[in-house]
């Protein structure tokens, strides 16, 4: 599966206008996965201890900034090969550790 470059270009430009204003799309972000997963807060260090997403945090747009950073990856790596290779090798070990399952990554 591959993208073309229409549709690399468009995650890499919501990358660009993500990034313009990290903070407030951080919040948005993970915003919508718990209006769509409540049951998700507890899989996030940052979450679990509030009982909304906390404002100008850290680690909220540390996290933010490292999955759409991915996302942004991965499609230049689908435009450019037709396949992503993951860089992180302990990405699947967290996320297996945290219990994150296949349709937790649809929400």
């Amino acid at each position: 599966m591959g993208f073309t470059e229409r549709q690399e270009a468009l995650v890499s430009s919501s990358w660009e206008t993500f990034n313009q204003n990290l903070p407030f799309y951080s919040v948005l972000f993970y915003t919508f996965i718990l209006d769509k997963a409540p049951a998700a807060k507890g899989m996030f260090s940052f979450l679990k201890d509030s009982n909304e997403v906390p404002q100008d945090n850290p680690s909220v747009n540390a996290h933010a900034e490292k999955v759409f950073g991915m996302v942004r990856d991965a499609a230049v790596q689908l435009q450019a090969k037709g396949e992503v290779v993951l860089g992180d090798s302990t990405l699947g070990i967290v996320h297996t550790q945290k219990g994150v399952v296949g349709p937790h990554f649809t929400v």
